[in-house]
């Protein structure tokens, strides 16, 4: 089991995998029925100093043999089927028996300090005994925390049939510099369901890692209105959320906002004329028409010595009326 206690759990640079096959001495003959100890135990363990390391050993078969924590660099016993047999306060030890599968036997020491650093052996007491070595290594440097971001926008607009990408950033702060951490594991739910990568929808994800960072980028093609909503990216416990609208959506949410706040289109802006009445623009025909309305009053009024022939008093009359 990969899921010990320790504040801080990473295998060494020159061990494969999180969960390594550690270091076994016995003798006791392959399929023998007696004590064995489980596979794939977390051998090597990491952490910084000041906090806490925990080893846990797991046994198979253990039945009425005893387990004990011998620290290799003195041969130190540090402790017997659950009890201490050191005076160092900061080490404790427990035994729990077997659960139908493996019985467990852990090993901790809090306010770590430099020379714990080292190598120590799970050792059953059979005869010839049987040893399981961990390392342990610890590192001064502050424990770097998770943070999970947003990539671009938190707000995806997508048009139905087509595709959008949602995009997260997790990352170790402040960068380790020695500490071999855990790859970051970006993980993707639509409001509470994990997205399920093989529903034949056209859900892609592609995740690139480097060695405290990770950048993952889910892409939802033939969009529809089951895809539109919340979505969360995490990564170890932190969290950030993004929100998939169709155009549609967009387009009803903008005129229910209108509709909200009473918006109506304003009148168009009309500029007064404030011009004087002095530069009101005059007709041109003042003079003709004064001739023109002395020609007719002369004739209306019967002068007989007017010097207008009947043809010009046509055409002024003409005039007049033209103008």
């Amino acid at each position: 089991m990969c899921g010990a206690s320790l504040l801080l759990l990473a295998a060494l640079p020159a061990l494969a995998g999180w969960c390594v096959e550690g270091e076994v001495v016995s003798v006791v003959e392959p399929g023998a029925d007696g004590p064995a100890f489980a596979p794939r135990q977390r051998t090597a363990v990491l952490a910084p100093a000041g906090h806490a390391a925990t080893l846990e050993c797991r046994v198979l078969r253990l039945r009425d043999k005893s387990v004990s924590w011998v620290r290799s660099r003195d041969l130190q016993i540090l402790s017997h089927a659950g009890a201490v047999f050191t005076a160092d306060a900061r080490v404790s030890a427990t035994s729990a028996a077997a659960d139908g599968a493996a019985s467990r036997h852990t090993l901790r020491i809090d306010r770590l300090r430099a020379a714990d650093a080292g190598r120590y052996e799970c050792q059953i007491n059979t005869e010839p005994k049987m040893s399981l070595f961990y390392n342990l290594t610890v590192i001064d440097e502050v424990v770097p925390e998770v943070v999970v971001q947003v990539v671009g926008a938190a707000r995806v607009t997508g048009r139905a049939g087509g595709a959008a990408t949602l995009a997260c950033e997790a990352r170790y702060e402040p960068a380790p510099r020695l500490l071999p951490l855990p790859p970051l594991d970006i993980r993707w739910q639509r409001g509470d369901e994990p997205i399920d990568l093989e529903s034949g929808r056209g859900v892609a994800l592609d995740t690139q890692r480097w060695a405290a960072r990770a950048v993952s980028r889910l892409t939802l093609a033939r969009l529809g209105a089951r895809d539109a909503g919340a979505y969360t990216c995490s990564a170890s416990g932190r969290a950030a959320a993004l929100r998939l609208v169709l155009d549609e959506d967009e387009a009803a949410e903008a005129m229910q906002r209108d509709a909200a706040a009473g918006a109506a289109p304003a009148p168009p802006h009309v500029t007064p004329d404030t011009r004087s009445p002095a530069h009101t623009p005059r007709s041109h025909n003042g003079p003709l028409r004064a001739t023109l309305s002395f020609a007719i009053r002369s004739i209306n009024c019967g002068y007989r010595d007017s010097n207008y022939s009947i043809f010009q008093q046509f055409v002024l009359i003409k005039l007049l009326c033209d103008h």
